[in-house]
């Protein structure tokens, strides 16, 4: 794979995020942007098989707020349950 290996240290180093895994018990409170999450994020994902048809998952899901709402730390649990990378 001819892949630059200054540009795979450059991801690895300034854009993926090596904090550690996230879960739900982390984030305080936003029970309810929380449960929304996991039935239209986590849940499809973990069980695509369920979710066809018309049972399948939104295409999209919007986080907004101020800064400090806790939107990033989301989409960290996100990606750390279901075992994807967060940029």
């Amino acid at each position: 794979k001819n892949i630059d290996p200054k540009m795979i240290e450059m991801i690895e180093n300034e854009i993926l995020d090596n904090t550690g895994s996230v879960t739900w018990d982390d984030i305080a409170g936003l029970e309810f942007a929380k449960t929304s999450v996991m039935e239209i994020v986590v849940w499809p994902m973990l069980r695509p098989d369920i979710f066809t048809g018309l049972r399948g998952p939104p295409k999209g899901l919007l986080l907004f707020g101020p800064p400090g709402t806790g939107k990033t730390m989301i989409g960290k649990t996100i990606a750390s349950e279901a075992n994807a990378t967060f940029f």
